[in-house]
């Protein structure tokens, strides 16, 4: 039960952040709230009364729902029960369960063990104001690689002298790349070489919501204050700025007042400046005033690394094959591997079941429903641009140079290069040309990208029905 409770313990933080209502009211509903049993296939959760299991079901349920897979990683039907309810349907004692085994009783430690170590990976720890800064996040525990390597030295950098040389410091990047790892390891190395400095953290939605607050209680002093009297500010997210003309107009303010105060500005964006429209002029100029750092995809190396790491640190054992296998099929991001390690530990420390093959791609398909077996996905790319353009896979298979099979032979070649791994020569093999061939059929691509909408249009197309969306 205990561990059962850990996971109770971590979901009403996030529970409570998502539910616009007074202290009071969230212990009203979700005081005594206890998970009795979890599986794979169900969590049985309990409240005291019929009236707040009426309530709970009624209205939280998906809250719920979303706070426990977002701790354990997958998701689960969701059951409440009331104790009221349970102390009347076992009014009658029923028999004792015979005492377990020794071997029972190993068996069950070692599985609570693995739920621990789960727990523990994905647990957020929260500073005094409720920032969910993870203290695990840390450059040692940031996972390094040519895609990432100058965000994270530069991180580093204004971590060690803030507001020096790069300041603002703006982060750019896709969801899920590291860019609010990369936030954490700087708070938390700042708060053990700068323990004075007054740290603010915020998600840009956050700061939105607590400036509308601000305006509508008649605080916006509180509000400038807090913000304008911090020695280092980040702000993660920062392009939900588009479009909302006050929050621009105190954020630029805000950015002004700490930037000739000489306090340390951090952003992050999914996007460059100049990509974050509608943006005044006068805040992008700012933005591009400091160092601009990208985070790109991770490579197959370092996709590899970072499941050999998080799957050590959860003590779930995946053949050096599989990570292979694993590194090949996952390559949108980090937090995506992050969601398929933990479910698969998941299921390991629930059920015993071993990594496999079968268990990967059941996992993956699950979590991404649009990722497919790369060989599975090349056939697909060159079935699904034969169609598009009316000729068959064995044309743009063969030697045949048509212009209407040529170009689609170029398309199809240029598509699995743009999403998946293969080498030039891999690529070549598919297709019976050298690796100089199939660079060329890219580079003419490339070009017709720049030069024909159509073009573009097209390949846009094609991968949107590859990708089934």
């Amino acid at each position: 039960m205990d561990e059962l409770q850990c996971i109770v313990e971590s979901m009403l933080p996030i529970i409570e952040s998502k539910i616009n209502a007074a202290p009071s009211t969230f212990k009203l509903w979700f005081g005594d709230f206890v998970l009795l049993s979890l599986d794979e296939e169900e969590a049985v959760f309990c409240t005291p009364t019929e009236l707040r299991k009426r309530i709970l079901t009624t209205k939280y349920t998906s809250l719920i729902s979303e706070a426990l897979t977002e701790i354990i990683g997958f998701e689960v039907n969701i059951k409440i029960e009331s104790s009221e309810a349970l102390a009347e349907k076992n009014a009658e004692p029923e028999p004792p369960d015979p005492a377990p085994t020794k071997e029972e009783i190993k068996e069950n430690e070692d599985r609570e063990k693995k739920i621990k170590a789960i727990l523990d990976d994905s647990r957020e720890q929260n500073n005094d104001e409720k920032k969910n800064i993870l203290d695990e996040y840390t450059f040692d525990s940031f996972i390094e690689g040519a895609s990432n390597k100058f965000a994270k030295a530069a991180c580093l950098a204004v971590a060690n002298t803030p507001a020096t040389d790069f300041n603002p410091l703006f982060i750019h990047g896709n969801s899920g790349l590291g860019k609010t790892h990369l936030l954490c390891a700087v708070i938390n190395h700042m708060k053990i070489k700068y323990p004075k400095l007054k740290i603010v953290y915020k998600k840009c939605e956050d700061f939105m919501n607590e400036l509308i607050a601000a305006i509508s209680t008649y605080s916006t002093g509180e509000f400038k204050e807090k913000y304008r009297g911090a020695d280092v500010l980040l702000i993660d997210d920062i392009q939900f700025i588009a479009g909302k003309v006050s929050t621009q107009e105190e954020f630029f303010h805000t950015f002004s007042y700490l930037y000739e105060s000489n306090k340390q500005i951090i952003l992050t964006s999914d996007r460059p400046p100049h990509e974050i429209k509608p943006l005044e002029d006068r805040l992008r100029t700012r933005f591009e005033g400091g160092l601009i750092a990208d985070i790109q995809p991770p490579s197959s190396e370092l996709r590899a690394a970072i499941i050999k790491k998080k799957s050590t640190s959860i003590g779930l054992n995946i053949p050096n094959d599989l990570v292979e296998y694993m590194a090949s099929r996952l390559h949108e991001n980090i937090r995506q591997i992050e969601g398929v390690i933990k479910k698969l530990g998941a299921m390991n420390a629930m059920t015993g079941r071993e990594v496999t093959k079968e268990a990967i791609d059941e996992v993956i398909s699950v979590i991404d429903p649009g990722n497919i077996p790369v060989d599975i996905l090349i056939d697909k790319i060159i079935a699904t641009v034969a169609k598009y353009y009316g000729v068959t896979v064995d044309e743009i298979k063969s030697k045949k140079k048509t212009d209407a099979v040529a170009n689609a032979r170029h398309i199809a070649i240029y598509i699995i290069r743009k999403l998946t791994d293969k080498s030039f020569k891999e690529i070549g093999n598919i297709f019976s040309r050298d690796h100089s061939t199939i660079m060329a059929s890219c580079d003419r691509v490339n070009t017709n990208i720049k030069t024909m909408i159509k073009t573009e249009s097209d390949i846009k197309k094609i991968i949107k029905e590859i990708k089934g969306n």
